[in-house]
């Protein structure tokens, strides 16, 4: 289950890509798609706080199954999970990368784990994570446009500094 996001047709972003100046667009795009992957401070490999819902609230029953309520305590008996504490490895979130596409000119911000389809995916969010203020990836990259516009046009300035002629 990978998870994929492309941002096409975004009023914003083309209006900001019509003012830079010829041949920086590739380097604007980079630049905001490296933004929106983020850090540990924002962006989507940035965790959300941590909060417990009981699956009880998020779907109205403790477990689905007698077989899945088995496997949970074992997993609580080996110590594997820890019931009311982060249980998160981050490896999750390290996964996100965005693959260059159409030579420069577009990316695809994508990540092939599970947990992304189940924490982060517009189509696949689950409803716990939801309900603990996972924000989807429309959402990540909707609040964090106006860094990544801020970032691209940081690099884009340190681009025609570096090549335009002395003199």
């Amino acid at each position: 289950m990978k998870t994929n996001f492309v941002i096409r047709n975004d009023k914003e972003v083309s209006a900001f890509l019509k003012t830079l100046p010829r041949g920086t667009i590739r380097i604007a795009l980079k630049a905001m798609a490296d933004y929106f992957l983020g850090d540990e401070r924002h962006g989507l490999r940035h965790n959300e706080s941590y909060k417990y819902v009981s699956r009880k609230r998020a779907y109205g029953v403790t477990f689905f199954s007698d077989k899945q309520r088995r496997y949970v305590m074992a997993k609580i008996k080996s110590g594997e999970i820890k019931p009311g504490q982060s249980n998160r490895s981050g490896a999750t979130s390290a996964a996100w990368t965005a693959k260059e596409t159409k030579g420069g000119y577009g990316y695809t911000l994508q990540n092939p784990s599970r947990g992304a389809y189940f924490t982060r995916s517009d189509k696949g969010q689950a409803r716990q994570p939801a309900m603990v203020g996972w924000r989807k990836v429309s959402k990540v990259v909707q609040d964090n446009m106006k860094g990544a516009i801020r970032s691209a046009m940081a690099k884009v300035k340190e681009w025609i500094r570096q090549n335009t002629p002395k003199g």
